[in-house]
């Protein structure tokens, strides 16, 4: 059974160790918006979960209960990588990876 987008929702505000009121503020959602995406009573808009996906630093597709991995773009990589990676002493040389390879793309 596929878990549903509230669910999903509890897990990650329980992780961040948070309130869902928090979590609401953060978002720029009313609490009782907010709470009827955790009760599965409402289904928010794609700029919604996209903001949610965003803040709780994970999926679309992990939020609404399509896949389990939390983040497709750095699951392949060891967990030496992913320190690197998300490091934040790293941002530059991060930065200028990107930088180059924005750079060399066309060329």
């Amino acid at each position: 059974m596929e878990a549903t987008l509230g669910q999903r929702l509890k897990i990650l505000i329980k992780e961040k160790g948070i309130e869902q009121r928090k979590a609401a503020a953060d978002l720029g959602l009313k609490t009782s918006t907010f709470s009827g995406y955790v009760l599965d009573k409402r289904e928010p808009t794609l700029a919604c979960l996209k903001k949610m996906a965003a803040y709780f630093n994970t999926s679309i597709d992990y939020l609404v209960g399509y896949s389990d991995v939390r983040d497709p773009y750095l699951s392949h990589l060891s967990l030496e990588q992913k320190a690197f990676i998300t490091d934040p002493e790293n941002v530059m040389y991060i930065d200028l990876a990107k930088d180059i390879k924005r750079k060399t793309k066309g060329a």
